[in-house]
């Protein structure tokens, strides 16, 4: 059983002196002595439990935690002013020193961990392109499986929410049907259907060949791509039985086949990514398999192909001139769009347009499914655009393009585009180009009554630079109702009276400046000069105070000044997407690395895809020695 905070300070103090670090028993003390009253095992206001996040060491393991403690301690937030006991000035620089030590001071380069990958289902999207991949026919299958479930990496691939209930293996059973009854069908094939039974249909019976002959024969060549390495005779053997028991129950050789593929298409060695741990007590490196398909998933989010399985078979694929070269014919493959339809939309949130974003279609008659797709295929395609050219990040923000069809264009007052086709088009206005003025992501950050500096700031700071502000106090909100009332004020005067409070000026001083410099963006992104009589003003500010107005200076200031942090993010989320895992501290030194090459590269995007490629915890695993945060689902 865990002991309190408290016992410990009493009973082992002394034991902490031999900490690698100096005076933490005093700075523990401290935290016994001025927080655990409110942030303790009894009693975790706000969810704190000082003393458990004690436990964990390194305290790198909770970044998040210590960073939020370090400014609330800082700002003099906490202990609140109410409280009697209140650290001096000493003592409370003791504090922030310690954490300054134990967290940002802490020494990487001792780690050697690239973390243990669990087995993980494929994603909904992940099963449709391996079951198109193997069949050779697309079939919708989304639609008909639940919602997956937001992890904590930010990324729908996260082992962490990947969980295989029992009610979702019986929607697998429906899925297996309709994939096989739509890709090999009975009546009216087309000429991809007819591609994809010369596919599986490898053999046939006749006079010089048995059924269970034919039937093997096909099996054997299908069980190891749906498994996605080699397989022995007895896996492929269990379903030559379920070919046998069809015909014996009077189904013909088709039919029979296609019984045997549906049970491939649930069984756990197809829809769980998961490979032969080794027995070893450190790292090792993954087999060629499992890098195969690591490879194929991050980049094509779809099962290896051919090539990919050759590579593999012939234990090429951690060599290092093969595996750039792979990842450069991958990336050059249409497969990889995937980047831009699930990394990119998911990292950015355009995703969410449609689903948890969706405006009224009376009130908004002009906002048409039509539309809003197109907002979403806007982000998709500019994203794989920049991947497909080597475009460095940069663009990402100040590109001087992007890609519309006719109703987006006329959406943004673009003159000249016709038709239905998003293509890529100049944009000869400072208002346009890059994320910044994307409708579709605009709209995500945006209230479904009005725009939101305080959801754009934040979505800017946390998501696009990878710097989030510490969390918002307990019982917090975006405006208190008292400035809420006074409505002759603007949103930045109401902002800026909220600002007063010192429990929100710490995270409102970081975001709202940001936010208030597409405030001439609407809640549906489009460029307005007033709010009804007032001109707008969209002057912002960056964290460490300087100056710009509207979307051109945002853009020049984050090129300018916070291209590394850009960078760094981007590496980080690309990462967390090609592990399928949330990052944990010991993932820094991966990060760090990757970004050192892509900045001595110039900063292009195909650069950061390779480095993560070939990062050590993409190439190597671990064996699970306790639960990490992100398997508990933290």
């Amino acid at each position: 059983m865990r002991v309190t905070l408290a016992f410990i300070v009493v009973a082992v103090g002394p034991a902490f002196r031999s900490a690698a670090l100096c005076d933490d028993s005093i700075t523990i003390e401290l935290f016994a002595r001025y927080c655990t009253d409110c942030h303790g095992e009894k009693r975790q206001e706000g969810g704190l439990d000082i003393g458990r996040a004690l436990e964990q060491k390194p305290l790198v393991r909770n970044t998040d935690v210590w960073e939020n403690v370090y400014e609330r301690v800082r700002s003099r937030q906490m202990p609140p002013p109410k409280k009697k006991r209140r650290p001096t000035e000493d003592e409370r620089q003791t504090i922030l020193s310690w954490i300054d030590q134990e967290v940002r001071g802490f020494d990487y380069d001792s780690i050697d961990d690239p973390g243990h990958e669990p087995a993980r289902r494929l994603t909904h999207h992940e099963y449709e392109n391996t079951v198109r991949d193997l069949f050779g026919v697309a079939v919708d299958v989304v639609g008909a499986l639940p919602a997956e479930l937001e992890a904590t990496s930010g990324f729908d691939n996260s082992a962490n929410s990947l969980f295989l209930q029992p009610t979702l293996l019986e929607r697998y059973l429906g899925v297996a049907e309709r994939v096989v009854a739509n890709a090999l069908p009975v009546d009216g094939p087309t000429p991809l259907t007819r591609a994809a039974r010369e596919r599986i249909f490898v053999a046939a019976p006749s006079t010089s060949v048995k059924p269970d002959a034919a039937a093997r024969e096909i099996l054997a060549r299908f069980v190891p791509r749906a498994y996605r390495r080699p397989t022995s005779f007895e896996e492929v053997e269990e379903y030559v039985e379920i070919f046998r028991v069809a015909t014996s129950g009077g189904l013909g050789f088709e039919p029979a086949v296609k019984k045997a593929l549906e049970a491939i298409l649930v069984s756990p060695y197809f829809l769980l990514r998961a490979h032969g741990r080794r027995k070893s007590p450190g790292p090792y490196r993954v087999g060629h398999h499992e890098m195969a398909s690591r490879l194929s998933y991050f980049l094509w989010a779809s099962t290896p192909d051919d090539e990919l399985l050759e590579l593999a078979r012939k234990e090429k694929l951690h060599d290092e001139d093969v595996l750039e070269r792979q990842v450069g014919r991958l990336l050059r493959d249409e497969r990889s769009s995937a980047l831009g339809r699930l990394f990119a939309s998911q990292w950015l949130g355009s995703d969410q347009l449609g689903v948890r974003v969706r405006p009224d279609p009376i009130d908004n008659p002009f906002m048409t499914d039509s539309l809003m797709v197109s907002m979403q295929e806007e982000t998709v395609m500019f994203f794989s655009h920049l991947l497909a050219e080597n475009r460095p990040i940069s663009e990402l923000v100040d590109a001087n393009y992007s890609f519309v069809n006719e109703e987006l264009a006329k959406h943004y007052g673009v003159a000249g585009v016709r038709g239905h086709r998003l293509r890529r088009v100049a944009m000869d206005t400072s208002q346009r180009g890059g994320i910044f003025g994307h409708a579709g992501l605009l709209m995500v950050t945006s209230h479904p009554g009005r725009t939101s500096p305080v959801l754009r700031g934040r979505w800017i700071l946390a998501d696009v630079l990878g710097m989030p502000p510490p969390p918002p106090p307990p019982n917090a909100s975006e405006l208190s109702p008292e400035v809420e009332r006074r409505r002759r004020l603007s949103q930045r005067e109401k902002l800026e009276l909220h600002r007063v409070n010192p429990a929100c000026a710490g995270c409102h001083s970081r975001i709202d400046p940001l936010g208030f410099s597409l405030q001439n963006f609407d809640r549906f992104g489009r460029w307005r000069e007033r709010r009804g009589r007032s001109r707008i003003d969209a002057r912002g500010r960056l964290p460490n105070w300087t100056e710009f107005t509207g979307p051109s200076g945002l853009k020049r200031v984050v090129v300018e000044q916070h291209l590394d942090d850009l960078t760094r993010q981007l590496a980080r989320k690309m990462l967390a997407y090609g592990l399928g895992r949330q990052l944990e501290y010991y993932d820094v030194p991966a990060v760090r690395k990757i970004v050192t090459k892509v900045q001595d590269d110039g900063y292009r995007l195909r650069t950061l895809v390779l480095e993560v490629a070939r990062s050590y915890p993409f190439r190597y695993r671990k064996n699970r020695t306790g639960v990490s945060r992100q398997e508990k689902g933290g």
